[in-house]
């Protein structure tokens, strides 16, 4: 599986890193890609997060410029 979508390189600690490898190996998948689907994953989860709060706040009349563009 090749990674597709826009590029992001993070830093992370050197013991995050090697845990990460070993989860790898351990999965037979690609270090960059087993990292990409762990992003993608926690992305998805804060995204939900957010969007509740966004929902609760435009009810009470806040306007967010980033999620109005991000709807159209």
């Amino acid at each position: 599986m090749s990674i597709r979508g826009k590029e992001v390189r993070p830093y992370i600690d050197d013991i995050m890193h090697e845990r990460l490898s070993i989860i790898a190996e351990y999965r037979d998948v690609q270090l960059a890609e087993l990292a990409a689907r762990f992003l993608e994953k926690q992305i998805a989860a804060e995204w939900h997060e957010v969007s509740v709060l966004i929902e609760r706040s435009e009810r009470l009349g806040k306007r967010w410029k980033a999620a109005e563009s991000d709807r159209k």
